[in-house]
């Protein structure tokens, strides 16, 4: 038979093993759950611009606003082409024709109107783009909504900023209260909106620092991450 005190070793070995397992069944079965917010923005300089406009022309005669307004768009085609805009990125809807009295109740004559839009990279004479389309009989002329060169570039980026302010958040957290395993759970993106930004002179401290011309203009895409963790 085994000595009392080899029994009593074993069978302790034995307890405390157990006790080993059950506290690290607790901490795997029962792990701290957490939330945490990462943000990620990254900026790039814009490419182009899109800018939309309308023509109109009122007339007794529905020919006669018809083909004042094709007039009309053929100048504008070729004043655009002219300053070094290309005829491809030069459009133009069908001319639409209605009574005036569709518009204001009681006029007279018809009214015929056609959509025209350019898309350019002359940032820097955006301003003088939107004066000219002006002095061409252009009506409600929009502000330019600039575009980059590759948005879903900019959008990985910002992304992958997002999800490294959010481990880092997680690595805070998890040393705080002494936990060393993590395992990400749950990824919830939300993207802000687009911005875009354009200067009509050099009035800005970084545009003088780095000498960009004036109206240069950035986007600014930014997203935000919720991220669940569980963490042992």
């Amino acid at each position: 038979m085994e000595p009392a005190v080899s029994v009593f070793k074993k069978y302790l070995g034995l307890i405390i093993l157990g006790v080993f397992f059950l506290v690290l069944y607790q901490i795997i079965s029962s792990p701290m759950v957490t939330t945490v917010t990462g943000v990620g923005s990254v900026s790039s300089p814009a490419k182009t611009a899109t800018i939309t406009f309308s023509l109109s022309s009122s007339k007794d005669n529905p020919r006669e606003a018809s083909n004042e307004v094709i007039s009309n768009v053929t100048k504008v085609k070729e004043t655009l082409k002219t300053s070094g805009i290309p005829e491809s990125d030069i459009y133009e809807s069908q001319v639409t024709i209605y009574p005036a009295s569709a518009i204001k109740e009681g006029a007279s004559g018809f009214q015929a109107t056609s959509s025209m839009g350019i898309k350019t990279t002359q940032l820097n004479n955006l301003n003088g783009i939107i004066t000219t389309l002006y002095g061409l009989g252009a009506v409600v002329v929009t502000q330019p909504v600039l575009e980059v060169g590759d948005k879903e570039a900019l959008e990985k980026e910002a992304y992958a900023l997002a999800l490294k302010d959010a481990k880092k958040k997680a690595n805070t957290i998890a040393l705080k209260n002494l936990k060393f395993l993590k395992k990400i759970v749950l990824i919830q993106e939300t993207t802000s909106p687009t911005t875009s930004t354009v200067t009509s002179k050099l009035d800005t401290v970084s545009q003088l620092e780095k000498n960009l011309p004036a109206d240069t203009g950035v986007i600014k895409v930014s997203k935000v991450l919720t991220v669940g963790y569980k963490m042992w």
